[in-house]
């Protein structure tokens, strides 16, 4: 699956801005982060941050407890830009922008900033714990998904990090009931819902992950995951129109979808199109080139149905 548009999925983001040119600004880079214009927002969020730390210095009492005319004051307004709260919120949707952009090094140092400053931020610690899964740093990742269910037991996004933390562990069981309980929490969440087939998937309950990927998509028809997931189950049940128009309505969604172009040209090539499945497959190297054994291994057994 599309591991960075789901963990995109589950990022956070924060209206929590005090001040009105901060909070316009931040607002602005949300739009811009919405519209897909990564650097733009970037900019946004950076001068938000520069206004609320600028407010900062200018009130009576600043973020680090100085008063004016206290002996230390001077020291300390030159590191309020560390300490300042309201940075915190900025912080993170900068960091979040920085993670689209798969600029984990700067997301995840926006995040530390942001969790130095609050360190009870429980979307703050979701946030970088997605950056960690996509590294593939699991230990650390499910640590930072598990502080952030300590201060929010009913954060539906942490459950579903942890979840797919897990998976990746091999740990299906634990994934499924992270899974589970987020969907119980969020019932209207297509991403736990698929997040919970996905699993069942795995361990071969192929009718209740079917189930799942159907009610991901009446959640939200425009989720490509769901239709990848879906498409899948049908590729297994040799529904091979049904998987095709399924991975192709996925793909319509997120063309970044690897899986999507591989699974669609195994079905191509069992239908014996084989200039169409050469295609999928050639541009699904190019997204992700460590497929290439698997892609070989699925065509091996397909020639070795037609002996």
């Amino acid at each position: 699956m599309s591991r960075l548009y789901i963990l995109v999925v589950i990022i956070s983001f924060s209206l929590n801005v005090h001040t009105q040119s901060a909070e316009d600004l931040n607002r602005r880079g949300l739009r811009n982060y919405q519209h897909g214009d990564y650097d733009a927002a970037i900019a946004d969020f950076s001068k938000a941050i520069d206004a609320v730390t600028r407010l900062a210095k200018q009130n009576s009492v600043p973020a680090n407890g100085f008063a004016p005319g206290q002996e230390l004051f001077e020291a300390a307004a030159t590191s309020v830009r560390a300490v300042d709260p309201r940075a915190s919120d900025v912080l993170v949707n900068r960091g979040n922008a920085f993670l689209a952009k798969g600029d984990l090094g700067r997301a995840i140092e926006d995040y530390n900033g942001a969790l130095a400053i609050r360190p009870t931020f429980a979307v703050g610690y979701v946030c970088r714990g997605s950056a960690l899964l996509i590294k593939n740093d699991l230990p650390r990742a499910i640590a930072d998904y598990e502080k952030a269910i300590k201060l929010d037991p009913q954060y539906a996004k942490a459950y579903i990090g942890r979840g797919m933390a897990r998976l990746d562990s091999g740990d299906t069981r634990a994934a499924f009931e992270d899974f589970d309980f987020a969907v119980r929490l969020e019932p209207k969440n297509a991403n736990a819902v698929y997040q919970r087939g996905d699993a069942r998937r795995l361990v071969g309950d192929f009718a209740a992950a079917l189930a799942d990927f159907e009610l991901a998509i009446r959640l939200d028809p425009a989720y490509p995951d769901s239709y990848l997931g879906r498409g899948t189950i049908r590729l297994r049940d040799k529904d091979l129109n049904g998987a095709i128009a399924d991975f192709t309505t996925a793909l319509t969604l997120d063309p970044r979808l690897a899986q999507a172009y591989r699974n669609r040209g195994i079905a191509y090539y069992v239908q014996g199109k084989t200039a169409e499945a050469q295609r999928d497959f050639a541009r699904a190297l190019i997204l992700a080139p460590y497929l290439r054994a698997e892609i070989e291994a699925n065509v091996k057994i397909i020639e070795s149905w037609k002996k």
